[in-house]
């Protein structure tokens, strides 16, 4: 078990030197030069060598990349050209937001696509099935930003039922002190009590969070479906049925374990997918995150930001898998071995 995690951690390690590495030299051979983002208009001869040598734009290539490991190693991401900040601040302001929408949309994901995936397989070839199937289909194949601006037209435009972007309009202002303070508004407001703020916020992350949740719910009910297809063909699921248990009891009592590891492994995944794909969604509800600051670092070239919201991204994405192999071990000992 140590030795399985060890070699996991290891080759965590040496993932992230390879992504912080491509990462590095991919954005310094980009065109242009992000000095004259710093400087700002007509800046003098001066002012952009003196920049060069702030930012070790000067020092030759290799130099440059040590640099960046050793600072790396230590957490230091950096500057951020175009706000002045340091880069680790700006990604602590906004990973929350991101993260607590993504979470959410992944359990509204999960909550709705794992029940209807089962009872899709128990029903097979009736109208629940073909319905559960077409809802799948239709989640894999619509454009996330053209769903989002849909439910932007129905519930805002039309029905007047949700707000249309922010992550909240200012009900229960945040310059209240909230007793409790981590970051999530969703928690932090319901912990607090304040019932105007969690009744905002939870209307603000609703569209985006079920704009992002529509094609996951579809890879997450093909998923179980499929799965508990083949475990409804298996040996023991007959074995249990000559027992007297009918399909339904089978499945609530035993068989939907089965489904575990499939699913883990899609949900893992996308949630590492989601994470790094809020770009159009936040973009389009205009939410505060890491996708909407990382469109702005991509426009203005802010190498800094870039790297450092990348390297988040590939960390996060490192940490679940490595906690998926370990649910693995978990669900499935023999694969310890």
């Amino acid at each position: 078990m140590y030795k399985y995690i060890f070699n996991r951690i290891a080759l965590m390690g040496l993932i992230m030197l390879i992504v912080c590495s491509i990462t590095f030299f991919i954005v310094r051979w980009l065109p242009g030069d992000p000095v004259f983002l710093w400087v700002g208009d007509h800046p003098t001869k001066e002012q952009i060598e003196k920049a060069r040598k702030d930012f070790g734009f000067n020092e030759p290539i290799y130099k440059q990349y040590l640099s960046f490991l050793k600072k790396t190693a230590k957490l230091d991401l950096g500057v951020s050209l175009r706000t002045r900040q340091p880069v680790t601040i700006e990604i602590l302001n906004r990973f929350f937001a991101t993260f607590e929408l993504v979470f959410f949309s992944m359990l509204i994901a999960i909550i709705l696509g794992f029940p209807m995936g089962l009872v899709s397989a128990l029903k097979q070839e009736k109208r629940f099935d073909y319905f559960a199937r077409g809802l799948g289909y239709i989640g894999l194949s619509l454009p996330v930003f053209w769903f989002g601006m849909i439910l932007q037209l129905i519930f805002f435009g039309i029905l007047y039922w949700l707000p249309l972007q922010g992550r909240y309009s200012g009900v229960g202002s945040l310059d209240a002190p909230l007793i409790y303070n981590s970051g999530f508004l969703l928690i932090d407001s319901f912990l607090s009590m304040d019932v105007d703020l969690f009744m905002d916020v939870l209307k603000h992350i609703t569209l985006p969070a079920f704009t992002m949740a529509f094609g996951v719910l579809g890879i997450v009910l093909r998923t179980t479906r499929s799965t508990m297809i083949e475990t409804i063909n298996t040996p023991f699921f007959s074995t249990f049925k000559s027992f007297g248990f009918n399909d339904g009891e089978i499945i609530r009592k035993s068989a939907y374990k089965n489904t575990f590891i499939p699913v883990s492994t899609v949900v893992g995944l996308s949630f590492g997918l989601m994470l790094g794909g809020t770009f159009l969604v936040e973009s389009i509800f205009d939410w505060p995150g890491l996708g909407q600051f990382s469109v702005l670092s991509i426009l203005t070239r802010d190498f800094p930001a870039i790297i450092g919201v990348t390297i988040l991204y590939s960390a996060i994405y490192v940490i679940i898998n490595f906690f998926i192999d370990l649910f693995y071990v978990i669900v499935d000992p023999r694969i310890r071995h």
